[in-house]
């Protein structure tokens, strides 16, 4: 009786579930922006992380390694600013070293910090999956959006291509809306328009895919939850930037 439930499951899983557990590592890469359904299934099927957390380290130290003098000369209108504002001064040498720290640090950081995160917003979602009484692993979690930082990294070769033809380094992307309104710089509505661009929201769609796909929720409940973390990132943005220009 036994052996006849397990041959009946594996014959419903085959009927109502195709299995893309050995989906090639081009496929995976290839479908996050062809099919991501598919991708999605097979990271639910056979998790791997490995890639994600890669991707996630080399896209900000290849963005600084591709474009290292537009963003020292960024880097250093910012501390200049910075220091103006503290009323602090500084000569010129003091300067370059400050500079040739936030280089280094810059480059060892980034990635770093880029890989916690991941780590983080991994756990968040996955902890706010459980609240909601969804399935999936950690595992499975963070596949799915260390997949997705794919359109990040598409992201990534837009702006670096950009910056080597305008030869100017800038924290808001082309394609965003904050791009179209550059008299509003310093204010919150301004920082939060940083966030409303192409392959970031692109990026949050495959990541509500994946979620779905793999906690087993409904796609509402999910797109909400998805959503309101946008929102809340966007809020900060906001914040971040009226802070920084206070």
């Amino acid at each position: 009786m036994n052996d006849n439930n397990v041959i009946m499951n594996e014959s419903n899983f085959g009927e109502n579930q195709v299995d893309y557990s050995k989906m090639s590592f081009i496929k995976r890469v290839i479908g996050v922006i062809c099919f991501p359904g598919k991708v999605m299934q097979s990271l639910e099927q056979k998790p791997r992380v490995l890639f994600g957390i890669l991707l996630t380290a080399l896209v900000p130290l290849v963005m600084i390694l591709s474009t290292l003098p537009m963003y020292m000369e960024y880097t250093r209108g910012v501390l200049e600013s910075t220091y103006a504002k503290m009323n602090i001064e500084i000569t010129e040498q003091q300067l370059e070293q400050t500079l040739s720290i936030s280089q280094y640090s810059s480059i060892i950081g980034g990635p770093i910090g880029a890989v916690i995160m991941l780590l983080i917003y991994a756990l968040v979602i996955w902890s706010i999956i459980k609240i909601f009484k969804g399935e999936g692993k950690f595992k499975q979690v963070l596949s799915v959006i260390g997949y997705a930082t794919v359109i990040s990294a598409l992201s990534t070769i837009v702006t670096i291509i950009t910056t080597r033809l305008t030869g100017v380094f800038s924290d808001v992307s082309f394609t965003s809306i904050a791009s179209l309104i550059p008299e509003m710089k310093g204010s919150f509505i301004y920082g939060m328009s940083k966030m409303i661009e192409v392959f970031t929201i692109w990026q949050y769609a495959v990541i509500a895919i994946g979620i779905t796909t793999v906690s087993k929720l409904s796609k509402k409940k999910v797109y909400i939850i998805v959503a309101c973390i946008f929102a809340l990132l966007a809020v900060y943005s906001g914040i971040t930037e009226v802070t920084a220009m206070s």
